[in-house]
């Protein structure tokens, strides 16, 4: 008997913390691929890969210290999507997202938040609103990324529309530009570490025949893309 329960928490115990490739291709001298198993759909990053990096997905958080070769499951919950904000030692877990197209945010009052790492969870209790843009993010040198959503008019419904994979814009001094991407995705965040590192957290699937973008499916593998090098 006590075997069995040996094997089952050993199970259990494997099972939130699960290797993962970190790579697009290995011909890829750019980007990196992050898999998060069963997230289904990546919607915002804090942190630092040579560090800890956390990764929201629509009902869960997760983390790496590891540079994704294996993820903790910190947090889930039975509604989302799920936002994170990270200042310093603390995380917030934060519920609520609204905007614009041209600014979206991601924002809660009383939040849940944790200093130890996602180990333990407790209510702030400061009214002060949390709130921070997850579509655009910029790095010390004033550069500016930004999504840049695409969309195709529905024939037969003009009011709903296809997605289509989304861009990303750098703006600059000089003016902006695209940034060259080999994924084909839509995009639900940007994020920039301490070195000017470039994360992008997508979704959906690709169709080249109609250039259209599919939903991701619950279980399918939750992903972000890390610029190898500083993006500016």
């Amino acid at each position: 008997m006590k075997s069995f329960f040996f094997f089952l928490l050993t199970s259990l115990a494997l099972a939130a913390c699960v290797d993962t490739a970190t790579s697009v291709t290995p011909a890829d001298p750019d980007w990196l691929r992050l898999e998060i198993p069963s997230g289904g759909e990546a919607r915002q990053v804090a942190g630092d890969l040579d560090g800890t990096l956390f990764v929201a997905t629509t009902f869960e958080i997760y983390k790496t210290s590891n540079r994704g070769k294996s993820w903790e499951l910190i947090r889930r919950r039975h509604y989302g999507p799920q936002g994170i904000i990270l200042r310093h030692d603390t995380l917030w877990n934060v519920t609520n997202g609204g905007g614009t197209p041209q600014q979206k945010f991601v924002y809660d009052r009383y939040a849940d938040y944790t200093v130890d790492g996602g180990k333990t969870w407790q209510k702030d209790m400061n009214p002060t609103e949390l709130r921070l843009q997850i579509n655009a993010a910029s790095a010390t040198d004033g550069t500016v990324y930004t999504i840049r959503e695409n969309s195709t008019p529905k024939a037969e419904d003009p009011l709903s529309a296809y997605v289509n994979p989304a861009d990303i814009l750098r703006q600059t001094a000089e003016g902006t530009t695209l940034l060259a991407l080999p994924f084909r995705h839509g995009i639900n965040a940007l994020h920039l570490d301490s070195r000017n590192r470039l994360y992008v957290a997508v979704y959906g699937t690709h169709v080249p025949e109609t250039n259209r973008i599919l939903s991701s499916l619950t279980e399918s593998p939750a992903v972000v893309y890390v610029s190898r090098r500083p993006q500016s």
